[in-house]
């Protein structure tokens, strides 16, 4: 009984979290996606991220209030500079990465990365060996929690999606950009371009999308920066899930060590794969007797495990 009434409470709390979440959102998936999506699965812990924080809540915030962005702002043309060195050397063209948590997918669509720092103190030696002074700015920022820079090729796109996690906000300087309409982040149903030097702040768990539909390669500055709206105990919860959980969504790439969550990853994304690739075209009926069955499996283990040991 008591199991039935902890589970019915984690439910609720659940279906009370994903209901305003879905709700605050313009542009949204179709429901039945969420189903399978991290999206409910880290329900109650965006709930907090999103829910309290002062000032107005909105897709987009003001870069001025966040310590720092505007620092950032004002040292463009040398961190443009550096990122332009990188490109033409060949340094932002690596291949696809194989074991990166969630940006696998995003290559298949050209993406790629060139990572500065994600969630420590300091940029890693190989990046400040290729661009100092980029590094010695985001450095020099406390809220600055990752720094990379990105590309979008031309004729590169991302799906819509989600990001998992609403503890921290996402800043972006457009650095080479096409500056143009054609090459733009579509967040919550706005379309924003990146142009040269400028820059946008903005909550990555609503639903978003990039197109770069011009015969020009986008390269930006893109970081995960302190949200610092939250309001003080929660930014506290924010703060060790970051380095708790989302610090170790890095993969083995340029020398690094392989984090637990990509360990965890990469049997997942394999499966994922085959399933999606494999099976889908061949059986839409499969495909969903798989996926919602095993969606469907791992809640039923732990009620069961648990009504066992009552």
């Amino acid at each position: 009984m008591v199991v039935n009434y902890a589970f019915g409470a984690v439910g609720a709390a659940y279906a009370g979290a994903f209901t305003y979440l879905y709700l605050r959102c313009n542009d949204r998936l179709p429901l039945h996606k969420y189903f399978s999506n991290h999206v409910l699965l880290l329900a109650p812990l965006n709930f907090l991220f999103t829910f309290f924080i002062r000032g107005r809540k909105s897709s987009v915030f003001d870069t001025g209030s966040v310590p720092g962005l505007k620092k950032i702002k004002a040292s463009y043309p040398i961190i443009r500079a550096e990122a332009e060195a990188l490109l033409d050397s060949g340094a932002l063209q690596r291949p696809p990465s194989v074991d990166e948590p969630g940006y696998n997918t995003f290559e298949k669509g050209g993406w790629r990365m060139y990572p500065l720092k994600w969630y420590t103190d300091k940029c890693g030696p190989a990046a400040v060996r290729a661009c100092p002074n980029t590094c010695a700015v985001m450095d020099s920022i406390p809220a600055v929690r990752s720094a990379m820079f990105t590309v979008l090729p031309p004729g590169a796109r991302l799906g819509r999606h989600h990001d998992p996690v609403a503890s921290s906000l996402r800043y972006h300087l457009g650095l080479l950009t096409p500056n143009s309409d054609e090459c733009a982040l579509t967040l919550d149903g706005v379309s924003h371009a990146w142009r040269d030097g400028e820059d946008l702040l903005f909550d990555q768990t609503y639903l978003h999308s990039a197109v770069n539909r011009t015969d020009a390669i986008r390269v930006i500055l893109f970081c995960d920066v302190e949200k610092t709206q939250l309001r003080s105990a929660i930014r506290h919860v924010a703060e060790a899930v970051n380095y708790a959980l989302v610090a170790k969504f890095t993969g083995a790439n340029n020398g690094r060590e392989l984090s637990w969550v990509s360990r965890a990853y990469k049997p997942i994304y394999r499966v994922r794969s085959y399933v999606k690739e494999q099976i889908k075209p061949r059986s839409m009926l499969a495909y969903n007797i798989i996926k919602y069955g095993t969606i469907l499996l791992a809640l039923a283990l732990p009620y069961v495990a648990l009504n066992s040991l009552g």
